[in-house]
Order: C-alpha cells, then sequence, then structure tokens
C-alpha cells in the first residue's frame, strides 16, 4: 500500500522522500558587480549574468554583457559553476529560474545554489521553476521586494533519492529538449523565408544575375552586390530564373527596380479585418473564462478566453501603444484558428497575389517611423499604413515565392501548435512529479504517447 507523508505543502509518496533547505542542497552564492567605471572590469570571457538573461531561458549559455579575467578576479567569491541555479531575488520579476552553462557571475539581483553531488542540479531547477509565485511571496509586498541570501537559503523543498531526482529531471528535461528544438525549427523555417524575401524583393539576386548573363548594365547602387553574384556557384533553376527581368528601370519614388516591376501602395495588396475586432474589459475577459482562445493585444496575447471572433490566417500589426521595435520595424503577430484580437492590433490579410505570410516578410523589412503618429502615445493608422510604398513584382514571381515558403509556414503552423501540447504537458507533469503525486512511471507512459 502507497504511503502518503503530509508535511509543509506537498503530499509525498513514500518515507523515502526527505524535507530539505536550498542551505543543504549546496552552496548558495549572491551575485556582485564589479565597479563599472573600471572599464577593464569587461571584456568577452565570463559571462556576467542578470534578470533580463533569464527571460524564457532554461539553460543560459549567452549573456548581454561578458566580465573580463580581471573582472572576475575583482568579485571572486561570486564565481559560480556551471550546472548552478540561479534565482533571482529582486525586484518584481523575481523567481525566475535558470541553469548555468559556464563558469559564470551574476549581479546581485541573484541567488545561485552550487548543488552539490547528493542532488542533481536538474531536478533542483524543476523544482524552483514551479514556485516563481511563492517566492515572490516571500519577499513581502513592499515596492522593491527582495528575498537576502539568508531568507532564500531557509527554502524548502522535498527531494527523493538521487536515482529519482535523475529520473524526474529526465522526463522532464525531455519535454524541454523536444520544446527548444522545435522552437529552433521554427526560427531556421522563419530565418529561410526571411533570406529568400531580402534575395528577392530586397537585394534582387536574380534581376542581377540575369542582367550580368545578358551583359546588361548594373546600376551604381547594385555594383558591389553584382560583384558578390559573380563569385557565388548558382544553381540551375532555370523555371524561375527566367520569371525576372534581365534589366533594371528609374522609378520616381523608389530609384531603381526591375524592369516591369510597379511600385503600388501596402493597402493595394492586403485586406484589412479592423471592423471585425472587439475590445473586451478586463471583466468581460473573466467572465469568458476558462479558455483556450488567445485574446490578442497589439503586441502578444493578453489572456485565454472561451469564445472567439476570428477563424484563419492573419497578420497583426501594432496599431498604438508599443508600434515598433527600436529598428523602426513594427510589432507582428502572426496568428492562424480560432482568436479574438482587440482594437489595438490591426488585423491583415494579403490580396491580389499576395500571400499573408509574404505580407509579414514585407512588413518586417520595413522601417515604419515616418508614418507613426503621435507623441506620448504613438500610432500607425489606417490611412497612414495603407500608403507605405509596395515593391510588386507581377503575380508570376508572387505565386513562385508563395510556393516556396507556404510549406514553411505550414510547418511552424504544426510545430507551433505541437509545442503548446508538450508545454501544457510539462506544466501538468511538473508539480506531480516534484510531489510524488505522480509515479515516474505513469508520467513516462504520458510522455510515451504524446
Amino acid at each position: 500500500m502507497k504511503r502518503f507523508v503530509r508535511t509543509w505543502r506537498y503530499w509525498v509518496m513514500g518515507s523515502d522522500w526527505k524535507e530539505v533547505s536550498l542551505g543543504e542542497i549546496g552552496r548558495v552564492v549572491t551575485g556582485k558587480t564589479p565597479k563599472t567605471k573600471v572599464i577593464e572590469n569587461f571584456g568577452h570571457e565570463i559571462p556576467f549574468i542578470t534578470p533580463r538573461d533569464m527571460d524564457d531561458q532554461r539553460i543560459i549559455s549567452e549573456t548581454e554583457r561578458y566580465l573580463s579575467k580581471v573582472g572576475s578576479v575583482s568579485v571572486k567569491n561570486s564565481i559560480i559553476p556551471a550546472n548552478s541555479i540561479s534565482v533571482s531575488c529582486i525586484g518584481s520579476d523575481m523567481g525566475k529560474s535558470a541553469i548555468t552553462k559556464y563558469l559564470s557571475v551574476t549581479n546581485q539581483q541573484i541567488n545561485s545554489i552550487v548543488v552539490s553531488d547528493e542532488f542533481y542540479y536538474k531536478f533542483v531547477y524543476y523544482n524552483l521553476s514551479s514556485r516563481k509565485a511563492e517566492i515572490r511571496g516571500l519577499a513581502g509586498g513592499s515596492a522593491q521586494p527582495i528575498l537576502n541570501k539568508s531568507d532564500f537559503s531557509q527554502i524548502k523543498m522535498f527531494v527523493p533519492p538521487l536515482t529519482e531526482q535523475k529520473a524526474i529531471a529526465y522526463i522532464l528535461g525531455s519535454l524541454d529538449d523536444k520544446i527548444e528544438l522545435n522552437r529552433q525549427m521554427n526560427e531556421t523555417l522563419e530565418a529561410m523565408a526571411q533570406a529568400l524575401f531580402k534575395s528577392w524583393f530586397v537585394d534582387f539576386d536574380p534581376v542581377i544575375d540575369n542582367a550580368l548573363a545578358a551583359g546588361n548594365a548594373i546600376p551604381d547602387e547594385f555594383v558591389e552586390r553584382a560583384e558578390q553574384r559573380k563569385g557565388i556557384e548558382k544553381k540551375d533553376h532555370s523555371d524561375t530564373q527566367n520569371l525576372f527581368p534581365d534589366e533594371f528601370e528609374f522609378s520616381e519614388e523608389m530609384g531603381w527596380i526591375p524592369r516591369g516591376w510597379m511600385v503600388e501602395s501596402f493597402g493595394d495588396v492586403s485586406i484589412c479585418f479592423d471592423r471585425l475586432r472587439i475590445p473586451l474589459s478586463k471583466k468581460q475577459r473573466e467572465s469568458k473564462k476558462p479558455g483556450v482562445i488567445p485574446y490578442h493585444g497589439a503586441t502578444s496575447v493578453m489572456d485565454y478566453i472561451n469564445e472567439w471572433i476570428l477563424d484563419d490566417i492573419y497578420l497583426l500589426i501594432g496599431e498604438d501603444g508599443s508600434v515598433i521595435k527600436e529598428d523602426g520595424s513594427p510589432f507582428v503577430q502572426y496568428i492562424w484558428g480560432k482568436t479574438w484580437v482587440n482594437n489595438h492590433a490591426h488585423v491583415l490579410q494579403g490580396k491580389n497575389g499576395v500571400g499573408t505570410e509574404h505580407l509579414m516578410l514585407f512588413m518586417q523589412s520595413q522601417n515604419l517611423t515616418a508614418y507613426i503618429t503621435g507623441a506620448v502615445q504613438l500610432k500607425i493608422n489606417q490611412g497612414n499604413m495603407n500608403r507605405i510604398p509596395f515593391l510588386n513584382s507581377g503575380s508570376k514571381i508572387n505565386e513562385k515565392f508563395t510556393a516556396i515558403i507556404n510549406p514553411y509556414y505550414e510547418k511552424v503552423r504544426i510545430t507551433a501548435e505541437e509545442n503548446e501540447t508538450l508545454v501544457k504537458l510539462r506544466d501538468t507533469l511538473l508539480p506531480k512529479l516534484m510531489s510524488g503525486e505522480l509515479r515516474i512511471t505513469d508520467a513516462e507512459a504520458l510522455v510515451e504517447n504524446v
């Protein structure tokens, strides 16, 4: 018969689980920032971890800033080895957890645990990663909550024997590995689509290649690119290559463009569904819960509700608030399936032979600074958005481009949906495995079924 032990906050299966503090699990180290006025303290050798580096990262392999060896020596008592568990312990975003991939230093907002051999560092990470709200609560409700080293060291957790710790971490890690692999694959597919868009519609590589082959003149602004193209071994894609012209012509609006291409506007190749948007107050959103339908704002999903107003593939462009990034490009969201959109994002699809994905790649390449209005509250209205110049290559090239990139984005959608399933499974299994409520064999079966 299974024996359950009720202590602290968990139902723990079996008497071989024990309650320990973080201070017993390993050496707790509080980070420290070297003197910033000493330029020599910073370099490229030692990762310097801050809470910003911990966003959406399980394993920290890269950081915004690095220390020099001199800088790391100046804070030598704060150096932590690879496979330490770092937890943000100051500020509103405290409770974030991550694993260090390399020997590192953190700033003073982070406490880290150098896990001893009796415990498995990945098990410790997964336990703490599920307790962000609890860790935040331990710091109190001050404007600048702080969980100091002493209080952090007293946080308790239940742990099974080492072999079971490793088995639990393996199950959760296998899900995270697959999630990360899927994310990387989608990033690769999106990068491939962006590279093809740039080659065809920004750099005009096929047109340059045809012009070189025909001996036609190359405009001065493309001479450097033409020299680069001469050294590239080209594969035989004659059917596609023949769709492109072999010379350029000058346009008043955009300068030199491929012969026969038309300078149109964004409004000529997009259809706007803003009339279908419906904003919801927080009270209205609460009334439509629980749900799995994403409720989109200007830049991200704001909530999940149980009703939808749109069901297709759309491009969302932030209308106000966080409208553009530092490089001037707009905040875009690529969405599909059942969804609800509020009045802070334009809802768009491509038309007249231009696909929605083509439209998105175009917008991602644009600097919209000149089309933004408002000083305090930035905004891009429909009128300004619709007059953005769009260089239209014609139906044959547009259709060919869509035929190439559509399989990429079909895979992106499938993989993203798979990740949603994996994330839900991981988040369901994590607390049950950490409490001993779910047996390892049962968890393995659930993972295998997925």
